[in-house]
């Protein structure tokens, strides 16, 4: 454990579950408790799932159901959590995307020298509202921090901060207690992340996978996560009669479980920021099949050692690949034997010791 000048760190997110980003953010409150630091957590809504460290503050409890009122009272609720956490920094895992709140945010609540601006997706527009005024307001933060190298340089190009930088998400060691045995009588590929055709696009997914014939072959679909566009699927899957074939499993607490037994996981993604769940596939030796989407997969994927990039949105191409490496067994052999070695770089000790140097100087 770390000693620490700057011992207080508050975690802002929308909330713990269900995201990338959120699940990314209990992960880092766990990481900055084991060196040391003193946290807490502001999250917005009430929607608590991932395990987390520290003193939550949870703004989503006791709603009113008045648009209005609710937006006051959050606000002067979020006003008076960040002056009560008295955080040395606070570390911002928000989609930012209205102009009017975060104006107010910025100019009654943050104090810009103690805030660090994260932006998680390749969308940047989700995490800084349109305006000049927020390239000033940002520049003027402790940082602004991309997750992956492509976001990196889409705000050089459109903002050129002088305080940005890359720290990538990063995954951490499991602990042998929570290695159980899983036991299906089925062989499936899996996809994980929330129901939202417009951007995860399982959709064209399944029907990727109905043209592929991987079903006639008995190997299923599970798709592991919730979302606006279940029922949407459902019918989908019950269009192409893959019912037996095509499982929607819902939020699955033991993912790692499904995502170790599969025999690859597949990234259909539209856009993406930088997706933890590949990494976290090849942390349990299983290949990955992914869009060259923007942004992050062709920096986790080395094609034919690891898994399979294939050409954005090429939905023939990701069919090729899905049968590729059920067909060439030497093929997924390599990639399921370099997986593990792929991701040291994303492993916890040299990220953190990237965030600890940022938040104490």
């Amino acid at each position: 454990m770390l000693q620490n000048s700057k011992k207080k760190i508050c975690i802002i997110v929308d909330c713990l579950s269900g995201g990338g980003a959120e699940k990314q953010a209990a992960n880092f409150s766990k990481s900055l408790h084991e060196y040391g630091f003193e946290v807490s957590i502001i999250s917005l809504k009430d929607t608590v799932t991932y395990a987390y460290e520290g003193t939550l503050y949870n703004l989503g409890q006791r709603e009113s159901s008045i648009k209005v009122i609710k937006q006051l009272q959050k606000f002067f609720a979020f006003k008076k959590a960040y002056k009560k956490c008295n955080a040395d920094m606070y570390i911002d895992f928000r989609s930012r995307s209205r102009f009017l709140m975060e104006y107010a945010l910025h100019k009654y609540i943050f104090d810009a020298k103690k805030m660090i601006m994260m932006v998680h997706s390749y969308q940047i527009e989700w995490h800084i509202p349109k305006g000049k005024i927020f390239k000033k307001i940002y520049n003027n933060t402790h940082a602004v921090v991309a997750v992956s190298e492509a976001i990196e340089e889409k705000l050089n190009r459109l903002y050129a901060f002088k305080n940005q930088l890359h720290i990538p998400n990063y995954i951490t060691a499991e602990k042998r207690e929570e290695i159980t045995t899983f036991e299906t009588q089925n062989e499936y590929i899996i996809a994980v992340g929330r129901l939202q055709n417009d951007i995860k696009q399982f959709d064209r997914l399944i029907e990727t996978y109905h043209a592929s014939k991987l079903a006639e072959r008995n190997i299923k679909l599970f798709i592991c996560g919730d979302g606006s566009d279940k029922k949407s699927l459902e019918n989908l899957i019950s269009t192409l009669q893959l019912e037996s074939h095509v499982k929607l499993l819902g939020f699955v607490e033991n993912v790692s479980e499904y995502i170790r037994n599969a025999k690859f996981l597949v990234l259909s993604s539209r856009v993406e920021g930088f997706p933890m769940v590949l990494i976290e596939a090849l942390q349990q030796q299983t290949p990955v099949i992914s869009f060259d989407c923007k942004s992050g997969p062709s920096e986790i994927i080395q094609d034919e050692i690891n898994g399979l990039l294939v050409e954005d949105q090429n939905f023939a191409k990701l069919k090729e690949a899905m049968l590729l490496l059920i067909e060439n067994m030497g093929l997924y052999a390599i990639c399921k034997q370099n997986a593990l070695s792929s991701i040291k770089k994303f492993t916890e000790k040299p990220v953190i010791q990237k965030w600890i140097k940022l938040i104490t100087t």
